[in-house]
């Protein structure tokens, strides 16, 4: 079953008009674990790559620890089978292993007190995300001319001295091209030997396109609309109690993976993300997030985290400049 946002709960442009003039698609990617191929769009599978153009690194670390991807992925092929049995009766919130998962699962914990180690080197960077023009309607209006592509990789460790939010997590790097012009893919796709943390490596996932319609943070609009809206939630909610939706968390930003749209602000007070390059306000691109659950918005069926990705601190957002594809883009994490 095709995941599917559920209708908003009403119409939040008919009590306030001026909103239209706010609105942006925005497309979420609904990942869920499958098996995709280089040739499709996904999240954590393998990429177009020509196989004459090198693959990216990361030179930022020397000597690091962390686990083993092998490991990582065994792990959570343990967890999602433990997920898939009823619980234990009386076991609340226990997962059902079995007692040979069980055994596995406490040595690679026994295991994580001496993680893997690296001695130097360059780090193949992640392939954490490849995104077709054809599959997703907002990505258009962000590709360079000529291209139809977007690879996003990044590298397997945070503490990077690239941007404000490096410590939040990973370097990403960023690859527009045109699909058609690579007729000769690797066949073999590089992996660092560790990574840092279990929950920088993706799921390979297949995506779910699926085009919404969002409108900004309160924080974007006019105070005196923000009071407007403000008063209205207080009516609505005097009417029909607390289930009454709310402008910020039903009506306006839909969370999850996601390609354009509006930013969420929702850790942190507003801070404009500009262009070390030009100045210019920055754009949202692409937004990573744990889950894509909250509130009303949460698509049937209900997935869960099914990247296993976590980074900032629930969402991990890329920002383009709209004056210039070329300038370096930025990260914020949230």
């Amino acid at each position: 079953m095709k995941p599917t946002t559920p209708y908003r709960p009403l119409d939040i442009t008919l009590p306030f008009p001026e909103l239209k003039a706010y609105a942006r698609t925005a497309t979420r990617l609904h990942p869920r674990p499958g098996a995709p191929t280089a040739a499709d769009s996904s999240v954590g599978g393998p990429l177009t790559w020509p196989a004459d153009e090198a693959w990216p690194e990361c030179r930022e670390h020397g000597r690091v620890r962390g686990v083993r991807p092998q490991r990582a992925r065994r792990y959570e092929e343990i967890l999602r089978a433990a997920r898939a049995r009823p619980r234990p009766a009386g076991g609340s919130g226990v997962l059902a292993y079995t007692d040979a998962e069980r055994a596995e699962v406490q040595a690679m914990t026994d295991a994580g007190h001496q993680p893997d180690r690296h001695d130097g080197g360059p780090l193949p960077l992640l392939a954490l995300a490849q995104l077709h023009a054809r599959d997703v309607p907002d990505l258009a209006a962000f590709a360079p001319p000529g291209t139809d592509l977007l690879q996003v990789l990044w590298c397997p460790f945070s503490g990077h001295e690239d941007g404000p939010y490096s410590h939040f997590g990973p370097s990403t790097r960023l690859f527009w091209r045109r699909a058609a012009d690579v007729t000769r893919p690797l066949s073999v796709q590089p992996e660092p030997p560790i990574v840092e943390h279990m929950w920088y490596l993706p799921e390979p996932c297949v995506l779910h396109p699926e085009q919404v319609t969002e409108y900004p943070w309160a924080d974007y609009l006019p105070p005196a609309l923000v009071e407007r809206i403000d008063a209205w939630e207080d009516a609505f909610e005097a009417r029909v109690g607390r289930a009454a939706p709310t402008y910020q968390y039903d009506l306006s930003l839909a969370p999850g993976w996601k390609i354009g749209g509006w930013d969420s602000w929702h850790r942190t007070d507003l801070m404009r993300v500009d262009c070390e390059a030009c100045g210019a306000e920055m754009r949202l691109l692409l937004t990573m997030d744990s889950t894509e659950t909250q509130a009303s918005w949460g698509p049937f069926p209900s997935p869960g985290s099914p990247t296993g990705v976590t980074a900032g601190r629930d969402e991990y957002r890329a920002f383009v400049c709209p004056a210039d594809p070329a300038h370096p883009h930025r990260m914020s994490a949230q």
